[in-house]
């Protein structure tokens, strides 16, 4: 039964919430010990293993709602397989692949044409069913490869700096097969309802990429 009818981008922030509050419930736990608690005899010991119970508790009670709260959402497949690429849990896989498009971006009030961030009468991204837009290019979904990833130009620096992208590999309506990637500052989007529409538009329609995470 459907519970959760709320938008798949408000349940995710839902989830961000109670993360967060598990989080900082966990971390009262240990400051508590931290302050309250010496090694003196093996009593105190067994509080600081309790705390580490705690933390093993607040993780697996934190999947059990996840995965409750998604089973129950009108779209969970979508909405699971997002928090999968975010990296915000243990990943699920479960739901039907087998929705109607218009309905879960009605639902989900998703716009499907988006714009250069300094020319908004310019659209740089389109999404049309079977086929999506970028750069005056049209790309199959059928034979189309993506992925959303952290990209640096100096990964093993310690504090290396970038920037979170989608990069993909389709053939164009002149039946060349082109590499490109999509940076989120250069266009008027959020980045989580763009890459819920890659989500939507390669399970229904592409080579369901969107499991590999």
């Amino acid at each position: 039964m459907e519970i959760f009818r709320l938008k798949i981008l408000t349940i995710i922030k839902l989830l961000y919430f109670l993360r967060g509050l598990i989080i900082l419930v966990i971390l009262g736990i240990f400051c508590t010990l931290f302050y309250v608690v010496k090694f003196n005899d093996s009593s105190d010991l067994l509080f600081w293993i309790l705390g580490v119970v705690a933390v093993l508790f607040g993780r697996n009670f934190f999947n059990y709602l996840k995965r409750v709260i998604i089973s129950k959402a009108k779209h969970p497949l979508p909405l699971n397989l997002l928090y999968n690429i975010l990296e915000l849990g243990k990943p699920y896989y479960f739901g039907k692949d087998q929705f109607d498009p218009d309905e879960i971006i009605d639902d989900n009030q998703l716009p499907l044409t988006f714009y250069y961030i300094n020319n908004h009468q310019h659209p740089i991204l389109q999404f049309n069913k079977d086929k999506v837009l970028f750069h005056h290019q049209e790309y199959y979904w059928k034979n189309l490869n993506w992925k959303y990833f952290f990209y640096s130009e100096n990964p093993y620096s310690s504090r290396p700096r970038g920037k979170y992208l989608i990069e993909f590999s389709a053939t164009n309506q002149n039946n060349i097969r082109i590499k490109n990637k999509i940076e989120f500052e250069k266009m008027k989007a959020k980045e989580n309802e763009v890459i819920l529409l890659f989500i939507i538009h390669d399970l229904l329609f592409g080579t369901k990429a969107s499991y590999y995470y």
